[in-house]
């Protein structure tokens, strides 16, 4: 895990610096090694390679993480509460930028619902606009 770890962390300074490219390169291997382990890790990895290539307008690519996240999740009853619903952000994200508002509505809404069990006033505020937005 700690070279994952540390391509995690190389993705997430590319992000930073506006070099998605880098950003997905480095979040691609972190996602390689972490292939056959914990589902949750590779998750969280995938959710960030496709939020990366959603930034990136990358979005036919980002769609396979994006797909792959969320068939990952479904079945696995151990996902953190606040990982879910990040992951239906994730998925709201991408199906407004490629144009698929009610999706994106219906992801966005679900998120919404588990921010707000979760207390997560941040996460219910961007969902909130982003539905309005939507919606216009």
């Amino acid at each position: 895990m700690s070279d994952a770890a540390a391509h995690i962390r190389a993705a997430r300074q590319a992000r930073a610096a506006g070099d998605y490219y880098d950003a997905a390169v480095q979040q691609r291997r972190a996602i390689t090694l972490l292939r056959g382990g914990d589902p949750l890790a590779l998750g969280y990895a995938l959710r960030h390679l496709a939020e990366i290539l959603i930034e990136a307008g990358e979005l036919d690519e980002a769609d396979g993480a994006v797909r792959e996240l969320l068939a990952l999740y479904r079945p696995h009853g151990g996902v953190p509460p606040l990982e879910h619903a990040n992951a239906l952000r994730c998925a709201a994200l991408h199906a407004a930028a490629t144009g698929d508002d009610e999706t994106a509505l219906a992801f966005w809404g679900e998120a919404r619902t588990r921010y707000l069990a979760l207390n997560v006033a941040e996460g219910v505020a961007e969902a909130d606009t982003r539905i309005a937005a939507l919606r216009r």
